[in-house]
């Protein structure tokens, strides 16, 4: 657990990054719109869809078949609620360069260290356990997003969250990874963030340029 341990204090300023600049910070401060939210989703889905084909892709490697963890995903959930969202409009839709550029990371992390996807499922399906509390509501109270469109959010297979993220810990530990594998985890897992920052910002800039 020490490894988690180190991974969790080396990125506590990137998590904390993800959380308070960009796209990110303006959606919970009710200040951004439900046309920004809809990008926002249709650029998620994205890297969703790359980090679960991975995942499947290589499920029977013994690095990553502990992390295909059917009941985190959530391509085929932010799928749905692109549909009910954006309707027609999601066929003229273009992925932002940061996207574009992290799918390609993500191709590849498959092609090179398969096993390294498991840093790109532990920062975006984690954080969406923790952020699954709080969005739904900022999204139906200030953005008018319908309950029927909140799939992305719904996580009725976890159980206990807290003791689910502890078991998700303890599969990092089961790896036994070597001391050049635990480097390029830590190093993949600041790319997950750096790259998860750099969407949310340039979708930022992009929509309000001059805020």
């Amino acid at each position: 657990m020490d490894f988690m341990v180190n991974i969790r204090d080396n990125t506590k300023a990137l998590h904390l990054a993800s959380e308070k600049t960009g796209f990110i910070k303006r959606l919970i401060e009710g200040k951004a719109s439900k046309e920004g939210y809809i990008e926002y989703l249709f650029n998620l889905h994205a890297m969703y869809k790359a980090i679960e084909d991975t995942i499947d892709k290589h499920s029977d490697h013994e690095g990553i078949k502990n992390f295909a963890t059917k009941e985190l995903y959530r391509a085929e959930l932010i799928k749905k609620d692109l549909e009910l969202l954006a309707g027609d409009k999601l066929s003229e839709m273009k992925l932002l360069p940061s996207t574009q550029a992290c799918v390609a990371r993500i191709h590849e992390v498959d092609k090179n260290y398969p096993e390294l996807i498991s840093t790109y499922a532990y920062v975006r399906f984690i954080a969406d356990l923790f952020g699954g509390r709080i969005f739904p509501d900022i999204l139906t109270n200030s953005y008018n997003i319908p309950k029927e469109a909140l799939n992305y959010y719904v996580q009725p297979d976890i159980g206990n969250i807290r003791d689910y993220v502890m078991d998700y810990h303890k599969k990092f530990e089961e790896l036994n990874l070597s001391e050049h594998m635990e480097t390029l985890f830590a190093f993949e897992i600041s790319n997950v963030y750096v790259y998860t920052i750099g969407i949310s910002c340039e979708l930022d800039a992009k929509l309000y340029p001059d805020k």
